[in-house]
């Protein structure tokens, strides 16, 4: 496993982003993306949807949903 030590400054704004973290070298071309890890309220809430009736949308759906606002 490789390990990068970031600045302190850096390490609290991944730390508290609320979604996907791009990083991006010097000239802007993407390293990676991070997910955080769920918190426990968000854990929670996914269970208690399991077995919920209402509308489903599959992956690309929901992507074409977000993209056409």
């Amino acid at each position: 496993m490789l390990r990068v030590v970031v600045q302190a400054d850096v390490a609290d704004l991944i730390r508290h982003a609320q979604g996907l973290v791009e990083l991006v070298d010097e000239q802007g071309n993407r390293v990676c993306i991070l997910r955080r890890r769920p918190t426990e309220d968000e854990i929670d809430y996914a269970k208690s949807r399991v077995g919920s009736t209402g509308p489903k949308f599959t992956i690309d759906e929901l992507i074409a949903k977000v993209e056409a606002s």
